[in-house]
């Protein structure tokens, strides 16, 4: 039974014992109980209209936006299924007027990519792997582990973030040229195992996990490493696919550190690989170039999509200090 009817109910009951004036005073206040409710429905309906319309301007103004930044991508796909002289039209079309799918065989078949893939691959995995071992334990002891001079070490690993790599890649290749890394996965993957981006961002986190599992922790005898295996990486996942899709990208699309470091084909990685493509004497093949870059850029697709969710969980929570 409503409130309402309840409320008709009782003042009947009360009218047959005490008079018509207890039955006045329910009945006004199941009226005004009535009126509230009609009142509360038309406030939640505005609510919901006035959000209808902010999240329709909303999605009007980034349908554009994506269109706008896809725009390339579309491009460079109907480019890589055209032939060089559709690639130039004068008309814009998306839509080839005969598709060349024999530029992809061309484009693999112009350098041995399937060895730039694989250094490629390596040394992205080899960087994400390092990055999440190095930035997270630097994170926890940041943010979790007490210790003299913390904030100043702090500001000044924040600090490196101002110099330019420009500077650092010749004292980082005499360093990697003295070991005897030239033309080595450990030249491609060691100087790209830590990431100051990465340690701001898990220790922005870790000062948002709760005190209470810590102190929890250490009451039951748990050491510093066995609270950042058992509690913190677990809790941080969203934040650690943050730094896996950054370390991924910045490690698969680099070129000028394996153009500097290596000079045996055997050790080229896919972004080199490219230049392939561009003849010196007959210029650039423009549809091959563009297929190849297509399943080039595949891999980065599928790692983005696949860790999508929890890199937006990162960004956004990275940031909150409760």
């Amino acid at each position: 039974i409503s409130e309402q009817c309840h409320g008709f109910y009782y003042g009947v009951y009360r009218e047959s014992e005490v008079g018509s004036m207890e039955w006045q005073e329910t009945a006004n206040y199941s009226l005004n109980r009535t009126k509230l409710a009609k009142k509360t429905v038309v406030r939640s309906l505005r609510r919901r209209m006035v959000k209808g319309i902010k999240e329709t301007g909303y999605h009007l103004l980034l349908i554009p936006a994506a269109i706008l930044m896809g725009f390339p991508f579309l491009w460079m796909v109907s480019a890589s299924l055209k032939s060089g002289s559709e690639v130039f039209s004068s008309t814009i079309s998306l839509i080839p007027e005969s598709w060349q799918w024999h530029n992809y065989v061309t484009a693999w078949n112009s350098a041995p990519f399937d060895i730039f893939f694989l250094n490629s691959l390596l040394m992205a995995v080899g960087v994400v792997v390092g990055q999440v071992i190095t930035c997270s334990l630097a994170a926890y002891a940041f943010s979790l582990i007490h210790f003299k001079g913390k904030k100043l070490l702090f500001i000044i690993v924040l600090a490196s973030m101002m110099i330019p790599a420009e500077a650092t890649i010749i004292p980082a290749y005499l360093v990697v040229k003295e070991l005897n890394w030239l033309d080595t996965y450990y030249g491609l993957i060691v100087p790209g195992m830590t990431s100051v981006f990465g340690i701001f961002i898990m220790r922005q986190f870790f000062l948002t996990m709760p005190k209470d599992y810590v102190e929890v922790a250490k009451l039951e005898g748990a050491s510093h490493f066995k609270i950042y295996l058992t509690i913190g990486m677990p809790l941080a996942k969203p934040v650690l696919a943050t730094v896996c899709i950054f370390a991924f990208l910045n490690a698969y699309n680099s070129y000028m550190w394996p153009l500097l470091i290596t000079t045996e084909v055997e050790m080229r990685t896919l972004q080199i690989g490219l230049r392939y493509l561009i003849d010196p004497e007959l210029g650039t093949r423009w549809p091959e170039l563009m297929a190849a870059s297509t399943f080039v850029i595949f891999p980065v697709l599928l790692v983005f999509i696949f860790l999508q969710r929890y890199f937006i969980k990162g960004v956004m929570g990275s940031g909150i200090k409760q």
